[in-house]
């Protein structure tokens, strides 16, 4: 038996991540149980939250104050249930190990053994160096929450795989209107504003692609942990301008 756990935010670009990686690993043969360990800050009534009891119906949700920088491992042990260990993690939630419950998901996945902690991370840490589009060696802030939490779970010795998305839409994302602002003014004749002269190239992904990217750690654990670290898109860029064009038409 694996049992996974998905540390989940409040929502923002990410917010959809966990829902769609329920309802991915709610299919995977190597995964026999699930919980969302879900940020108390959510807003049950607003997508993805309030799809949990209709479309994962089988996922357990424990809520807790995942802002909370004084979360330790014992603590989140207690809201999980005393005698709870899990395979595998997914943290979908923290934006470092300081100042978050981030640190205490680490110390708890070392504590449970696992044998994957996966973390969504982001492209925005990266320092443009000239080179376009940007490989997982492109220079990293190293004063970035994420970085730290990333150092601090190989430091510990974690078997650890680190996701870099960005720019994330999805059906159930409160980042939708990253496409709806299009639609919204072509349906009523308004111009299209773009930023600059358009051409700047832009990768736009699908939640549910991310999702299935999150999960293919299951595949091949070993070669997952080796590479580490994973850009989380596609190299189909488009410019601001092909994306008015694709909406319009």
């Amino acid at each position: 038996m694996s049992a996974a756990l998905i540390v989940q935010n409040k929502g923002g670009g990410h917010g959809e991540l966990g829902f769609q990686l329920a309802k991915n690993l709610s299919s995977n043969p190597k995964i026999t149980s699930i919980t969302i360990l879900q940020d108390s800050a959510c807003k049950d009534s607003k997508e993805p939250f309030c799809s949990y009891a209709t479309d994962i119906p089988n996922v357990r949700v424990v809520k807790a104050n995942l802002a909370d920088e004084s979360m330790t491992a014992a603590d989140m042990q207690t809201l999980l249930g005393g005698g709870e260990a899990f395979e595998y993690v997914w943290d979908n939630a923290s934006k470092g190990a300081e100042g978050t419950a981030g640190k205490a998901i680490i110390d708890s996945a070392k504590n449970w053994n696992s044998k994957l902690l996966t973390y969504v991370s982001s492209a925005g840490i990266y320092k443009p160096n000239g080179v376009f589009p940007m490989p997982e060696t492109t220079p990293v802030k190293d004063s970035a929450g994420q970085v730290l939490y990333e150092k601090y779970a190989i430091e510990n010795g974690l078997p650890f795989v680190s996701f870099r998305p960005q720019y994330i839409y999805g059906e159930k994302s409160n980042k939708w209107d990253y496409i709806d602002w299009y639609f919204d003014r072509l349906v009523r004749g308004q111009p299209l504003p773009i930023p600059g002269d358009g051409s700047q190239k832009v990768s736009l992904t699908n939640s549910e692609d991310v999702a299935s990217l999150l999960a293919s750690v299951l595949n091949d654990e070993a070669a997952a942990v080796k590479q580490t670290f994973f850009n989380c898109g596609t190299d189909q860029l488009v410019s601001y301008d092909e994306v008015a064009a694709m909406c319009a038409e």
